[in-house]
């Protein structure tokens, strides 16, 4: 059945990074925009135009960033890969070959979203070796993968110049994104005015660290996209980071499941209070995009992460789940 979705496409103008909140390790940015640092940067801005932060946060849902390329939207890949068969692969290179891939075409995702499995061909397999293709939807293996290149790193070294002491060499790494590639950001709100108005702002201040010298900034335009999606799949895979409520977090429901969990944390660099935002905010533990839960339906929620102590304003961890139907990868017993 095919579903209309929301999504803002963004076109970054430069380089990108994200801090993975451990610290500051500028030789390591991560490799996607999750959904909890759109939906903060969103909030930041809303307090920044002196709006009220909560009732805007709880008007609007986002997914993690998915990149787009030419127009064709790629989704996750399920992190269990034995759903995924390389046809014709050397013996050996299989699972190699498998282990780095992270997103596939649309088309290819509607059919595995229904099945639990699908072929490919390695000239399906994208130049940068992390996305599968297809372009032409009457034959799966017609593919113009080899022009495909997500996503490429840059390691820069820098140097910090601090008066009356030696210069400290570091290093400090962006990502640039590949030709013909943008991200898009599916959605759901009820005052899309405000939503898009807010996400306009954001473009101009951008993502990441180093915005001041460009990093992070993009162009954003608003459109939808049709997904055929599966009826009574009984499952689903997330698109977004999810924070589970304690009456969801079923035992059974989890050993079903196919997921990982990651920390996150950071600094509060959106704070109003600009002698607070090297402070490190509350780390929570959060399910990643991409993983297949099963159960047809989540809600996931939303945490205060300031820091002991901190009272000037609250600081919003969004965990709420944005997910497409999926089929059980497995069966209700293990």
């Amino acid at each position: 059945m095919g579903k209309i979705y929301n999504i803002a496409k963004l076109s970054f103008a430069s380089a990108l990074h994200l801090g993975s909140g451990t610290g500051e390790e500028y030789d390591r940015s991560m490799r996607v925009l999750h959904s909890d640092t759109i939906s903060a940067a969103l909030c930041s801005v809303c307090a920044a135009n002196g709006n009220e932060v909560k009732p805007f946060l709880h008007s609007f849902r986002v997914s993690s960033a998915m990149p787009i390329y030419c127009g064709r939207l790629f989704l996750p890949l399920p992190l269990d890969k034995s759903c995924v068969k390389l046809i014709e692969a050397p013996d050996g290179s299989q699972h190699k070959r498998l282990k780095r891939l992270q997103w596939i075409e649309q088309p290819l995702w509607e059919r595995l979203s229904r099945k639990g499995s699908i072929e490919i061909s390695a000239t399906m397999i994208s130049a940068c070796g992390t996305a599968v293709a297809v372009s032409d939807a009457k034959d799966i293996y017609i593919s113009d993968a080899k022009d495909i290149y997500i996503q490429r790193q840059s390691l820069e070294q820098k140097v910090a110049v601090i008066d009356g002491e030696d210069n400290e060499p570091y290093y400090f790494d962006r990502i640039f994104w590949g030709k013909g590639i943008e991200l898009g950001v599916l959605y759901e709100c009820s005052d899309s005015a405000s939503f898009k108005h807010t996400f306009s702002l954001l473009a101009d201040s951008g993502f990441g660290t180093r915005r001041s010298v460009g990093n992070g900034v993009f162009d954003v335009a608003f459109s939808t996209v049709k997904i055929d999606v599966a009826e009574d799949t009984g499952g689903l895979q997330l698109m977004s980071l999810w924070l589970p409520k304690r009456e969801e977090w079923d035992v059974k429901t989890m050993s079903n499941s196919c997921y990982e969990i990651v920390s996150r944390g950071g600094y509060m660099s959106g704070s109003s209070e600009v002698t607070q935002r090297n402070r490190i905010k509350k780390s929570v533990n959060m399910v990643t995009a991409g993983s297949i839960v099963a159960t047809p339906s989540l809600e996931g929620d939303v945490v205060d992460v300031r820091p002991d102590g901190f009272e000037a304003h609250s600081v919003w961890r969004d965990g709420r789940a944005f997910y497409l139907p999926f089929v059980k990868l497995y069966g209700d017993e293990m």
